[in-house]
């Protein structure tokens, strides 16, 4: 089995809301999403060869909004999940860090060519919004795992998360 290391970045502003990209998601088939259809997620990707979680996080960030100047705060999930991606079973091991900026202005002017034909849109989620939604987010149960980061209570360690 192929492993996929990728770094997420739980991207909030100041009115502790969620930057969520909506994209098509045909390269990821998995038993939560077995028809590929579109994915609401977070920020990140794929580190390449060589590059630490926190350098992908930093890169993956101006890439896909535009944005440097942001306040990095702690890594507080890890997700492990087997998909079938670009035809090929594979674990993605991805790492949750909290980031947080002023405004909502982002910059798509940087995303790959992949990610430019896979994107549909964004939005900055409230948490209450999170709870309510029908739409296909992941990870699952981000509203129940956002809570008590919104709230300043942050594990020490990450949490292995689904």
């Amino acid at each position: 089995m192929n492993i996929r290391p990728a770094a997420r970045i739980v991207l909030l502003n100041e009115q502790s809301r969620l930057l969520l990209f909506k994209m098509e998601d045909q390269f990821v088939i998995s038993e939560t999403n077995p028809d590929g259809r579109p994915v609401w997620f977070t920020v990140g990707g794929g580190l390449e060869e060589g590059e630490t979680y926190e350098a992908a996080a930093k890169r993956e960030l101006w890439e896909e909004t535009g944005l440097k100047d942001v306040e990095w705060g702690p890594f507080v999930w890890i997700r492990e999940v087997d998909v079938v991606f670009k035809g090929e079973l594979t674990r993605f091991v991805e790492h949750y860090r909290i980031a947080r900026m002023k405004g909502t202005e982002i910059h798509l002017n940087h995303l790959t060519v992949e990610e430019k034909q896979g994107y549909l849109t964004h939005h900055w989620w409230s948490i209450d919004e999170l709870r309510e939604s029908t739409e296909l987010i992941f990870p699952k149960k981000l509203a129940e795992l956002l809570e008590p980061i919104l709230e300043g209570k942050i594990t020490k360690t990450p949490i292995l998360i689904d």
